[in-house]
């Protein structure tokens, strides 16, 4: 549905009529309003489905109701990005949603503001009312309202600059540190702590050659979710016979070289038992690769333990491969146990949940912090709230024959713009041979926001899989690449 379309449509409903369509097509009109780019046509429109929304038409009740309510905060949304106050105001006089209205208000109070000195001597109210934004008690918007006034105080730096306002600038800045608004407005304090998500120069860590080889945990999380299973089958003679199968056999015909339908039974092995098949022979050259991806850059454990949430998205996730990996890095530089929300997209089934049981692990808490889907346009953008950074991660997803490029760039997008002001990064390995990587080249055209990559490389991944082994360890080329999106 275009905004043409859903403007014209509702001119023609009553209120009934207009709360059923909107009940009935509330993803599609949500994605229609992520996307929506600021524009004359779009700000004509939006201004026109507001002025009707506000007119006699509907009843106080109607207004009042979830459905209406949703147009009106995506109203407000879209007229805080295009910088109207008079239409974002409009809105907030009719939001019910506390949390929402409060950000509004704080935004709409400095742009009130008819003298430079006001942005020094009303800071005090601007941050009374940006901390009722924080939190309704149960949902945590914090990330959201640093972000928020960070960018107002760019903003007012770049104006008093303009202005050649020298005094004034070193008012304003000095109010950054004050030691009373320290302890009066926990806010403050926090933006000062974590301020660095918002002006960090992203570095690309040099590649160091090492052997990888498992971690303590995850050697003994390795042992505890697939390796076990397989030694301890009646079928195996470790291990030359797997499961009952040969290991020429297992790589070829039941797993297919990691390209197989990991859904369906082969012969008297459940889809489970090939699942933990391919764990043995390909996630764990996959978990390397991933360690040293992250190795390289940095900035994501940075920005662990800080104010927000990692928001890790796994596309073509596996039995987690990728998710355990950052697991793991995370541990291992941090110590203690690891916290980040992870979401898991498969396509299969049984990789999914074998995703969950390799994640439900002593050192990642896990608590509201996973989530499973088969496709990524299936993703709630609710659970991006909240979100310091946001990570698309495609660990040789772009090796399968049956991607569509097209259909996941759009969906790589939707979740761009439904956090348009969060940094966001795609995390790209697969193997070197062009064939397998043409989907990839065709997926990046798809895709807006970004200019060079971060990384563009071909890496030589060595790694056993025993710690401490002696054996000549395994090699393997693989191609990396990160993109960010502005």
């Amino acid at each position: 549905m275009s905004l043409q379309n859903f403007h014209d449509l509702i001119l023609q409903f009553n209120s009934a009529q207009l709360i059923a369509h909107i009940n009935a097509n509330r993803n599609g009109l949500k994605l229609l309003f992520i996307d929506l780019e600021v524009n004359e046509g779009s700000r004509r429109l939006m201004r026109a489905i507001l002025v009707f929304i506000n007119s006699g038409v509907l009843l106080k009740e109607d207004r009042d109701s979830e459905e209406i309510q949703f147009i009106y905060k995506e109203l407000g949304l879209f007229f805080k990005r295009d910088n109207d106050y008079g239409h974002a105001q409009s809105c907030s006089n009719r939001i019910k949603e506390q949390i929402f209205k409060n950000r509004l208000w704080a935004w709409m109070h400095y742009h009130m503001y008819r003298d430079i000195g006001s942005h020094v001597e009303l800071f005090r109210k601007y941050l009374k009312k940006l901390s009722a934004a924080i939190t309704d008690g149960v949902e945590d918007y914090e990330n959201d309202v640093l972000r928020d006034l960070h960018v107002y105080y760019e903003n007012t730096v770049l104006l008093m600059e303009g202005k050649n306002e020298q005094a004034q600038l070193a008012r304003f800045k000095a109010l950054f540190t004050d030691p009373a608004l320290l302890d009066e407005y926990p806010l403050l304090a926090s933006y000062n702590e974590n301020k660095f998500q918002f002006t960090a120069v992203i570095e690309i860590g040099e590649e160091i050659a090492k052997i990888y080889e498992p971690s303590d945990f995850t050697d003994d999380l390795f042992e505890d979710k697939f390796l076990g299973y397989i030694k301890n089958h009646p079928e195996t003679r470790w291990h030359e016979i797997l499961l009952g199968y040969g290991q020429f056999v297992v790589r070829k015909d039941i797993i297919k070289f990691g390209q197989a339908h990991f859904d369906d039974p082969y012969r008297n092995l459940s889809a489970s038992d090939v699942v933990k098949l391919y764990s043995y022979f390909n996630m764990r050259k996959h978990y390397y690769s991933s360690l040293h991806l992250f190795e390289r850059f940095k900035h994501i454990a940075d920005l662990h333990d800080t104010n927000g949430r990692i928001k890790f998205i796994d596309v073509g996730c596996g039995p987690a491969t990728s998710g355990i990996a950052l697991v793991d890095y995370l541990h291992t530089i941090k110590g203690g146990t690891v916290s980040f929300d992870y979401f898991g997209v498969d396509y299969y089934n049984s990789m999914l949940v074998e995703a969950a049981h390799m994640m439900h692990n002593e050192v990642y808490n896990n608590t509201d912090s996973t989530f499973f889907m088969h496709n990524l346009g299936d993703i709630d953008f609710a659970d991006l709230e909240n979100a310091n950074s946001i990570f698309i991660n495609t660990c040789y997803l772009f090796a399968s024959d049956n991607l569509k490029t097209a259909e996941l760039a759009q969906d790589v997008m939707h979740v761009k713009n439904a956090k348009r002001e969060v940094p966001f990064y795609i995390l790209f390995q697969n193997t070197t041979d062009p064939a397998k990587n043409v989907k990839y080249e065709e997926f990046k055209k798809h895709l807006d926001y970004y200019k060079e990559p971060l990384l563009s490389t071909t890496s030589l991944i060595r790694y056993n899989n025993r710690r401490n082994s002696l054996y000549r360890p395994v090699e393997e080329t693989v191609y990396f690449e990160i993109l960010k999106l502005e």
